[in-house]
């Protein structure tokens, strides 16, 4: 008797070869680039400390994409959970980029620093939003609006808890992997005490509406994009 291999299953997968998504791609490496060239060519400190992990970080910010990317091609449902987790575990790098704003001092070439941090700044939101896209329309497709909407929301208070945790407690996504338990005690007390971290939940809070609108513009304007024309 001659065996059936079954189709594999499939929801709303992605061409990975489409010119949008490579075009969308080149843009995003394009002010990544941008960033680290206003670090090398710093006359007075070239890649200077601050500018080394501004580099690092834009680094991790792509992390959170590229699994983004294998979600919503892979074509079974199978790896979806896996290459979720990845994902959400690794986001919080990209809303983080904002934070590192705080080292800006006042000096020498300011200007020159302001725009190294404010377009990593906007490349770590942008790296963020279209993943969280990317992974929002394959759950849509997977398993509905509702389902879809909600996987967002929490997306978007994790990334905020991360970001404090990032930022003030110093744990990073590889001590989620390596050291669990530290970084869940260190965020439980957190959670469980806001207000006695008045300027860490302060933060969070405000990450967490900013990374919401971000998303919710592209989402409208993606919105907007694909109605067609008034007569």
């Amino acid at each position: 008797m001659n065996s059936v291999t079954p189709a594999p299953e499939r929801g709303s997968t992605i061409d990975l070869r489409d010119p949008r998504y490579l075009a969308l791609l080149a843009a995003l490496a394009g002010t990544s680039l941008l960033t680290a060239v206003l670090g090398i060519t710093d006359p007075e400190a070239p890649l200077s400390y601050p500018s080394r992990f501004l580099i690092w970080n834009l680094f991790l910010a792509w992390i959170p994409l590229v699994f983004a990317f294998a979600f919503a091609a892979v074509p079974r449902r199978i790896w979806l959970l896996p290459f979720g987790v990845l994902w959400l575990a690794f986001l919080p790098n990209a809303p983080y980029l904002i934070t590192d704003l705080v080292h800006l001092r006042n000096g020498y070439d300011l200007w020159r620093h302001v725009l190294q941090y404010g377009v990593a700044a906007w490349t770590g939101i942008m790296l963020g939003v279209v993943s969280m896209r990317l992974v929002h329309r394959r759950l849509t497709a997977e398993f509905g609006r509702v389902t879809g909407w909600t996987a967002m929301a929490v997306t978007v208070a994790l990334c905020a808890v991360g970001v404090v945790i990032g930022r003030f407690q110093r744990w990073n996504s590889w001590d989620l992997i390596d050291r669990p338990d530290a970084v869940v005690a260190g965020t439980l007390d957190w959670v469980r005490n806001p207000l006695s971290h008045v300027e860490s939940t302060g933060v969070g809070l405000a990450v967490a509406a900013f990374f919401a609108l971000a998303y919710l513009t592209m989402w409208a304007y993606e919105a907007v994009g694909s109605a067609p024309p008034s007569r």
